[in-house]
């Protein structure tokens, strides 16, 4: 009984409108109607969960304006509603909701830009910083061992790939961006870095060589694997070069030996 009441109940605040609904049956009238009374949750819900994707994703929001954005949360509020009492986790299916919603269109690159967006939110609250890099001990280790070398990646590593300039796109729409910057969607695709150092979050633009060496880190390979694989997608890529300043960005964390 109980079960099919919540259900009934929040069919009736998914629903479009409450007149109808199998919702109003539970509800006593009053002051307010069993209807009005329905409809007052059903707004709070819409808004508080406009709120948070309004935060999450507000370059997204100023591409596609106000009034559009609020219509699309609507529709993703219906395809995805929140499971959680922790309202931050609904962006996460948002990237994908715009890919089906804007694939093969004229703003496919959208969900690009909403996936670099949720992975800034992810890295924004990511576990807290480990430990600091030892690279005096990986300075000594044995030359002939470093293609066994496993580098360990900060917990708020992200990576987004894209064939649109999803960066500059990014970019030219911050607060404090200069002027109004136009961006030619078609000049071709960035990879966005998001690192996250002393409780600052960056995003940068990388070539393709550091974001394949990148991608086979996060998915625990061999440095030499993953070196191997970052020089066939860009042949002057220079691990080395490369080495010292993710250090101190924090990218990489520690290291083991497979």
């Amino acid at each position: 009984m109980l079960g099919a009441a919540q259900k009934s109940f929040l069919d009736g605040l998914l629903a479009e409108h409450a007149g109808g609904s199998n919702a109003l049956a539970g509800i006593r009238g009053g002051v307010f109607s069993a209807e009005e009374r329905l409809n007052i949750y059903r707004n709070n819900l819409r808004e508080n969960f406009l709120k948070v994707l309004e935060l999450e994703f507000p370059v997204v929001q100023r591409l596609v304006g106000a009034d559009y954005f609020r219509q699309t949360v609507r529709q993703f509020l219906l395809y995805a509603p929140s499971r959680s009492g922790d309202l931050f986790h609904c962006g996460r299916a948002f990237p994908g909701f715009l890919r089906q919603q804007f694939a093969a269109s004229d703003y496919a690159y959208l969900p690009d830009v909403a996936a670099l967006e949720w992975a800034y939110q992810e890295a924004i609250i990511a576990a807290g910083d480990p430990q600091v890099f030892d690279l005096a001990a990986l300075a000594r280790l044995e030359q002939d061992s470093y293609d066994r070398l496993r580098l360990q990646a900060h917990p708020a590593l992200r990576l987004v790939r894209s064939p649109y300039p999803i960066v500059a796109i990014w970019a030219a729409n911050q607060a404090n961006a200069a002027g109004d910057a136009t961006i030619d969607i078609g000049r071709g695709g960035e990879n966005a870095l998001i690192t996250r150092a002393l409780r600052s979050t960056h995003i940068a633009a990388i070539g393709a060589g550091a974001a394949t060496f990148l991608g086979a880190v996060l998915e625990h390979r061999p440095l030499g694997v993953a070196l191997e694989a970052a020089l066939a997608a860009d042949p002057v890529f220079n691990f080395e070069s490369a080495l010292g300043p993710w250090i101190k960005t924090r990218v990489f964390v520690s290291w083991s030996l497979a």
